[in-house]
């Protein structure tokens, strides 16, 4: 795709202005005659070679930092003796003499020692074990100050080896003990990130600077970080404010991961484990159910493994691996309080004050979720000129998860007044009913990423250019693997008691039979009636591709300036499919539904699962039983007629979650880097400009196309001037097809944002850094904004039915767009054995869209779900050879808060059960069609 037309002036401006000052400051280099001077960078006691090390030569402006493979070089050296200096935080400073010759290039290899060892050669044999595990640690802090040291912005450095194993395998576990970033949990795994409050939908995850696909999170923006690996990295960045290189779409920050290089070592270094892991409240070395009715060892074994090989000075590769399996409850408990989060009605639930709640239905989950995780990586470098690198980078990984969860829910129906207070509520007679229910079933998602990159570091000129394409695939599979997701069983006309209520649940719970009396065991199949089954499919896959290429040079001036420009090409598809969504009835043999075994042929007990029931349900539940999904699949293909679906249903959900989109970033941008005051002040500042190009489709609801028409397109009417059907609307499949399109809304959208930003630090002292940034962002809307399809009106139907109206997403809604001014004091160690301390403030403007919309990725939920209270997840232990992980101590188990442990009077003058938030209200999508760019395209 050819560069936008907007962009291409100011992409050629650019770039001749860049090539106008570069040429001034050419002409004054080749005035005098000079040397130059060439090197390499290693640690002593490893073999690892340093990046960043900075380099100056004193009494002149020469300034510059190693490779990533510890290479240096300077060019316009005054001839004679140079005094050459090298600093690296946890490093001792070293100055040595080097003498250059006029056009000759002189080599000069360091070897910087850790601050306080005198000598890099003395014996480490002895303590080896210690040395060595306390070198690694050493140098990855150092890595990270280092890097924090002298960024140009406001930015967080961390080696991955500086917090040791993460058991979980992933980079979400990692982010998390990082300042100012959040991360977003999804059934139980870190997986997305937010910093200094931003939505994850607004911050740009790169590996290596190249865009990363992510398929799980749906149509969103939001990065499913839980699906990239650790062990193939080398550190991350976490930036809080942009440079004119970095996207301008990181509206608090970003992210970037850095895969390992083959340079950064000078010797072939293996590291590898070899696990078992196990949560700390299920410490079964033999095999038990869960989360199916199949019996599986909840001690899987696991192994991960980095393998770094510089062949030469030329060649190297790296190779990294690893695959972990682990298990995790999925217990919970809900409480739903009516007058506190739930509204009342006067009648079935009378009206209460909010210091006054009761609790009308209460549920509690248990179950397990089965993730594994399979990873690899690997890069090829090659220098195959003097100042020219290239690397090939692959990243794969592939993560599949089997969960199943079982819920039973208590609900009263309904309460007569006076038969509640904040600890007791008694149901109304009969109107009471029971939910037994399974939730679950398996996802394969699948992610690469293949890289290129070419770096030229030559005396004059730096140049970067890359290409890559990530892609990710989210499968979700059940019927295919021998079950249903998702299965239910009712029981109605019953009362339902809670007694003894606190924060966490009814430490009492009775149901009765509601024609009777006489008590039912809610724990018991024999009480229930299976009501229905369900199963989904969803295939979700995510494109990425990107493009980029930028060029840098050192300017000497009377101040040391340099300039530095470049392009980027952007690309995202989006696509999501779900078409096979069932929902089933079960009818029984008589094909009646029910929802009670007596008097009907729909009895839950005989898909009774005992497996299932083996280990009593959390938070002091006995042993329960539940109906095995695999077992009512079972029934249902050998009585298809048992259990019925709508066709209706599946095809409207097909089309539903039918949305593809496009979207393209191209930028240019021109940054300039000034030091002054003998490079105690650093100004980095410049120009991002950005077109972004969305193209979406979403489907489409016209009820005028199951109308007659004649050749002309008039409607045909019957006598009393209503339309004539094509299909009755008791022909509800046939109706939909012709009424509902999957993918007939088409949206286009395009619009350029420039995003200037300045970055300053000072030195107060060596270690003593004071930052400021003040840049301009956006924050992107919902690609849902533009995919979430369109419903026109009928002109025929009724005018007064508030239904009968065009409902749209505002495709025409204005980037949400910030403008922020941070700042940040930071001592910086000299040693690598203490801590950084970083004091930050931030302000920031925001410049949303009109107050009749959100800001995007701030959508409320429509679910009206309660609030719940959530058990702690225990963190999983490791076992190795190596070394033994002590066991989290959390469990779930029935206590009182600390208000109740006071006593009955101290609970009722204070009462602290959770109460359930109202869920937030959606703003009503806007109806004006005056910012709506659609075209509505029939089959």
């Amino acid at each position: 795709m050819p560069l936008p037309r907007p962009l291409l002036p100011l992409s050629l401006s650019l770039l001749l202005a860049l090539s106008a000052l570069l040429s001034v400051g050419s002409a004054q280099t080749t005035a005098n005659a000079t040397g130059s001077i060439t090197g390499r960078v290693l640690a002593a006691g490893t073999d690892s070679f340093l990046e960043r090390v900075r380099v100056t030569v004193e009494g002149t402006s020469l300034e510059t930092f190693t490779d990533a493979a510890g290479a240096y070089r300077f060019e316009s050296v005054p001839v004679g003796t140079a005094r050459v200096k090298l600093f690296y935080t946890g490093m001792t400073p070293v100055t040595t003499a080097v003498a250059v010759a006029a056009g000759q290039s002189a080599l000069h290899d360091v070897t910087l020692t850790a601050a306080g060892q005198s000598d890099p050669t003395a014996d480490r044999v002895k303590l080896a074990t210690f040395v060595v595990n306390t070198s690694k640690e050493m140098e990855a802090s150092a890595i990270a100050i280092n890097e924090q040291r002298f960024a140009a912005n406001l930015k967080t450095v961390v080696a991955t080896d500086e917090f040791g194993t993460v058991a979980e395998g992933h980079v979400g576990e990692f982010l998390k003990f990082l300042p100012g970033v959040t991360m977003e949990y999804a059934g139980g795994n870190a997986r997305e990130i937010s910093i200094n409050g931003a939505p994850a939908d607004n911050v740009p995850v790169t590996l290596d600077g190249f865009s990363l696909a992510t398929a799980i999170s749906g149509i969103s923006r939001a990065s499913a970080v839980d699906m990239v690996s650790i062990n193939g990295l080398s550190r991350i960045e976490v930036s809080f404010s942009p440079t004119p290189d970095i996207s301008g779409a990181a509206l608090a920050g970003s992210v970037n991961m850095i895969p390992r290089s083959a340079f950064e070592r000078s010797r072939p270094v293996f590291n590898g484990s070899v696990y078992v892991m196990m949560r700390d409240h299920r410490k079964q070395l033999h095999a038990t159910p869960g989360p199916r009715e199949d019996r599986r060892s909840k001690a899987p074994p696991g192994f991960d493994f980095s393998w770094v090989v510089p062949i030469n000075k030329r060649f190297g590769f790296t190779l990294s691996g690893g695959r972990t399996t682990q298990f995790a409850g999925q217990d919970q408990v809900t409480n739903t309080w009516r007058g506190a989060g739930t509204v009342t009605n006067g009648t079935t639930f009378p009206h209460t004050t909010p210091d006054q709640p009761y609790l009308s239905t209460f549920a509690v989950r248990g179950g397990l979720k089965q993730t594994t995780r399979h990873s690899l990586s690997a890069t090829l470098d090659f220098k195959f000129a003097r100042s020219d690198t290239l690397s090939l980078s692959l990243q794969a990984s592939r993560f599949e998860e089997d969960y199943l969860s079982q819920t039973l829910t208590f609900n009263v129906g309904g309460v007569l007044p006076g038969n509640f207070t904040p600890f007791s509520t008694r149901g109304t007679t009969a109107l009471g009913d029971l939910v037994s229910g399974n939730a679950g079933g398996y996802r394969k998602n699948q992610t690469y990423l293949p890289t290129l990159r070419w770096r030229h570091d030559g005396p004059v000129w730096k140049a970067e250019a890359g290409a890559g394409y990530s892609r990710a695939r989210y499968n979700g599979r059940d019927l295919e693997r021998g079950y249903f997701a998702n299965t239910s069983a009712r029981r109605t006309g019953v009362t339902v008691a809670f007694d003894d209520v606190f924060y966490l649940r009814p430490n009492r719970i009775t149901v009765t039979d509601g024609a009777t009396g006489t008590p039912l065991d809610p724990y018991s199949l024999n009480n229930y009636a299976v009501t229905g089954a369900g199963s989904g499919q969803p295939e979700n896959n995510d494109q990425q591709r990107t493009l980029f290429a930028n060029v840098q040079r050192d300017v000497l001036w009377p101040v040391p300036v340099t300039l530095k420009a470049g392009l980027d090409r952007r690309e995202g598809v989006r696509d999501l499919r779900a078409d096979d969504n069932r929902s089933y009835s079960f009818v029984g043999r008589d094909g009646r539904a029910s929802t009670t075994p007596v008097g009907s042929d729909d009895a839950a007990a005989p898909f009774w699962a005992p497996e299932l029931s083996e280990r009593a349900h959390p938070y002091g539940f006995p042993s329960i039983q539940w109906v095995g999904t695999s077992r009512l699949l079972d029934y249902y293909r050998a009585n298809p007629t048992h259990l019925t679906f709508d066709e209706n249903a599946r095809y409207r959900a097909s089309v539903t979650n039918s949305k593809h989109t496009e979207e393209a970033v191209s930028s240019a941008f021109l940054r300039g880097d000034v030091a002054l005051f003998e490079r105690r002040l650093k100004l980095v500042g410049g120009l991002r400009a950005e077109q972004t190009n969305v193209a979406a489709d979403g489907p489409l609801t016209d009820a005028t196309r199951n109308y007659q028409r004649d050749a002309s397109g008039r409607v045909l009417r019957a006598a009393n001037g209503t339309p004539l059907l094509i299909f009755p609307t008791t022909n509800a499949l046939a109706v939909s097809q012709l009424t509902f399109l999957q993918r007939g809304t088409h949206v286009e959208k395009e619009y350029l944002r420039l995003f200037p930003s300045l970055n300053a630090s000072f030195n107060l002292r060596e270690n003593l850094i004071v930052r400021a940034a003040r840049y301009f962002s956006v924050g992107r809307p919902d690609l849902n904004q533009y995919a979430g399809g369109l419903t026109l009106p009928d002109p025929d139907s009724d005018a007064s039915n508030p239904a009968n109206r065009i409902v749209v997403n505002n495709a025409g809604i204005k980037a949400w767009s910030a403008e922020t001014t941070n700042a940040l004091h930071a001592l910086m160690p000299a040693s690598a054995r203490f801590p950084s301390a970083d004091f930050a403030a931030t302000s920031r403007i925001s410049s949303a869209a009109p107050s009749s919309t959100r800001p995007p990725s701030f959508s409320p939920s429509t679910a009206s779900i309660p609030r719940s209270t959530t058990s702690s997840m225990s963190p999983p232990s490791i076992i190795s050879p190596a070394k033994s992980a002590s066991p989290a101590s959390t469990s779930a188990t029935n206590r009182r808060s600390p208000v109740c442990r006071r006593g009955r009077a101290a609970c009722r003058s204070s009462p602290t059960p959770v109460r359930n938030a109202s869920p937030a209200t959606p703003p009503r999508p806007p109806t004006s069609p005056a910012t709506f760019r659609a075209a509505a395209v029939g089959a």
